[in-house]
Formats: C-alpha cells, structure tokens, sequence
C-alpha cells in the first residue's frame, strides 16, 4: 500500500524538488507503468492517468511537513505547483531507485503537456485501444495536441521503452 512517505521519495529520488501536479502525476504513472513504482492505482481523468490516492498522499505529505508545496504562476497566467523536500524524512536507498532515477530522469527532458500526452496514449494501449491510442489521445487532447508535442510524447514512449 502506498504511503505519503512514497510520494516524498519520489520528490527526492528527482533532485529534491518536482514542479508540477501534472508532473507528479505522470511520474508516479510511468514509475508503475515501468513495474517501479509504489502501488499507486491510477484511473482515466480529464488530464490522462489519475491517482486520487496519490493526490491525497501528496497533501498528507504536505501536511506533516515532509514536503513543501509552493504556488507560482506561468507567464500566461497559469497557477502551477512546485513539491520541495524539507529533508525531514528520508529514506534508505533502494535497488530499484537507480531504474526509478533514470525514468525520472527522462521525463524531466519533457514538458508536463508531453508527458499528459505520452501517459495518456500508454493508458489507453493498456485498455484495449492499442493501435488506436494516439488516435483517440489525439480526440481526447484536441486542444494541447501539435504536430512537434505529439511527436515528442512518441518519442518520449519509445525511449521509456527502449530503456527497460
């Protein structure tokens, strides 16, 4: 069972700070999509893949002071949130954390829009959409679909996969 703990470890094994509820969510998909993560279950939401669990985690965390939460605002005037680790839980290094430190590590070479997109084309795959999961994202995303952020999300898919 995941724990508020875990979503602190996220934050930590991603350089100690993770900008982004879109990123935070994205990350924790693939981390499980990839068979690293930590037990969280995800459902199909307005942005792709959503843990509610996860969400509730990260204000637990918050509120018990593991993690900082700071509100800043895009230059289109976009409220966005930004998780920092306050170093008052740590946890002991697991075997997994290198392969959980490499996927993060690719998705930070991605905007939050590319991942909502890439996450969401892999949830439908797995649904029984398969060779019509960009179709459809593309449906679904009509208003954050281009040609260039639909090409990275593929791009970002084949190298997470390559990279297993």
């Amino acid at each position: 069972m995941a724990s508020a703990q875990n979503v602190v470890h996220i934050v930590q094994l991603n350089g100690g700070r993770l900008i982004g509820k879109t990123r935070l969510q994205k990350s924790a998909y693939f981390l499980e999509a990839f068979g690293i993560g930590f037990g969280f279950n995800f459902e199909y939401h307005h942005y792709g893949p959503y843990s509610e669990e996860l969400a509730q985690l990260a204000d637990d965390a918050r509120a018990l002071g593991f993690l900082n939460e700071e509100w800043y605002t895009s230059q289109d005037g976009t409220k966005y949130a930004a998780f920092f680790d306050t170093g008052k839980s740590k946890d002991d290094e697991e075997p997994v954390d290198q392969k959980r430190r490499k996927v993060l590590r690719l998705l930070g070479g991605y905007s939050a829009v590319e991942l909502e997109l890439a996450a969401t084309a892999h949830f439908l795959m797995g649904k029984g959409y398969s060779d019509r999961a960009w179709t459809e994202t593309r449906e679904r995303k009509a208003l954050k679909i281009s040609a260039d952020r639909l090409a990275r999300a593929k791009k970002l898919l084949d190298t997470l996969d390559a990279a297993q």
